[in-house]
């Protein structure tokens, strides 16, 4: 079985893709939140789909994140289920 990668497409393989939305905010401090279960979307085809178990750090500027949101980070990813990939339709219902 193939590994899931929410970085790529699942309607049409491509990688220009990114996080639109995520749930369940931890917020670490004023810059950086860990988000959970991440809506994707495709600069190319305009897919979307959901990456159920994908934790992530989002920050409001560039830069490394802190070492609090990376342990913060480290401990989602431990707790957090497997990930998986749902491809959505254009009004964001699972296929």
């Amino acid at each position: 079985m193939a590994q899931a990668d929410p970085n790529t497409c699942p309607h049409c393989g491509s990688p220009s893709t990114a996080v639109t939305f995520g749930f369940n905010p931890q917020r670490m401090n004023n810059d950086e939140t860990i988000i959970h279960d991440c809506l994707f979307a495709c600069a190319d085809c305009d897919g979307q789909w959901a990456a159920m178990g994908f934790v992530m750090i989002a920050r409001r500027a560039g830069g490394q994140p802190s070492m609090q949101a990376q342990e913060a980070l480290a401990k989602a990813v431990a707790a957090a289920e497997e990930l998986r990939i749902e491809p959505l339709d254009q009004e964001g219902n699972p296929i």
